[in-house]
């Protein structure tokens, strides 16, 4: 706002208003300005345009009406690979189901049409949320919420290690073909056979080699080099024929990546 100091605006909170409806982003867009806490960055109808948003102005709160789960909504969060993950509070309308959100840092949720009371509380709740840990110098109100944790980021994978009857197995990442989101779970698949372990597909992405391991999908990481043909769907969808005879389809929010990886015109 006018008359602000540089300091003052980067305190406030960064937010993102993502969803398909415009008198819906629109009614946000005019609460949200009423809050002197938050600095609106960007408000988006698709996907796509809210993962360039995501890209470009890293916000700290996102509030996202992921649509139906085809929609590809919460895959917007996985162009931050490695970085930190804004908060986010969920929207849908009175009665409608909200898919998991188990990858994303889900910390409130409201309900279409929301109003101003309804709003003002959320962004309490939210705020209160990323004030518990603490705001170290210099930090986003992101990090506050976060601990700091998601910057650094733990240790590249070696081999993965598998627990089962008591046991823990040491899996050569080579062997493995392509991990399933399984909930909070992934299941990781080497020809015949498949390993269940514990975490998200989000989290063992962050410690897999990009260059090896790429994301297709919000459920799905595939191995590069087990992929042997594609075919282009339609919507920008591409299904994935590996050399162990299954075949994936990506979502459409990484096309592009994918596209590059593989060494195709995007």
């Amino acid at each position: 706002m006018p008359g602000q100091s540089s300091h003052s605006r980067a305190a406030r909170l960064r937010t993102l208003i993502v969803d398909h409806d415009h008198a819906t982003r629109a009614q946000l867009e005019r609460l949200l300005c009423r809050h002197q806490e938050v600095e609106l960055v960007a408000a988006c109808a698709t996907a796509r345009a809210a993962a360039e948003a995501m890209k470009r102005r890293r916000p700290d709160l996102v509030f996202l009406d992921p649509g139906r789960p085809e929609e590809g909504g919460l895959e917007v969060f996985d162009v931050l690979r490695g970085r930190r993950r804004p908060a986010v509070v969920l929207m849908a309308a009175a009665g409608a189901p909200l898919p998991g959100a188990e990858e994303v840092h889900e910390v409130d949720r409201l309900v279409k049409p929301c109003d101003r009371v309804a709003l003002q509380a959320a962004l309490a709740r939210v705020v209160s949320r990323l004030a518990a840990g603490g705001r170290p110098a210099g930090t986003s109100p992101l990090d506050r919420f976060s601990g700091g944790g998601r910057v650094a980021g733990p240790p590249p994978l070696g081999r993965l290690p598998i627990e089962g009857a008591g046991r823990i197995q040491f899996l050569d990442l080579a062997a493995i073909d392509y991990i399933r989101a399984e909930g909070k779970y992934a299941r990781i698949h080497v020809g015949p056979r498949t390993h269940l372990v514990r975490g998200t597909l989000t989290l063992l992405q962050e410690r897999l080699d990009p260059r090896t391991f790429l994301r297709v999908h919000r459920s799905l990481i595939v191995r590069l080099d087990r992929i042997r043909e594609v075919e282009i769907l339609r919507h920008g969808e591409l299904r994935l024929f590996l050399s162990t005879g299954d075949s994936l389809i990506s979502g459409r929010t990484y096309r592009d990546q994918l596209r590059l990886s593989l060494g195709l015109p995007t």
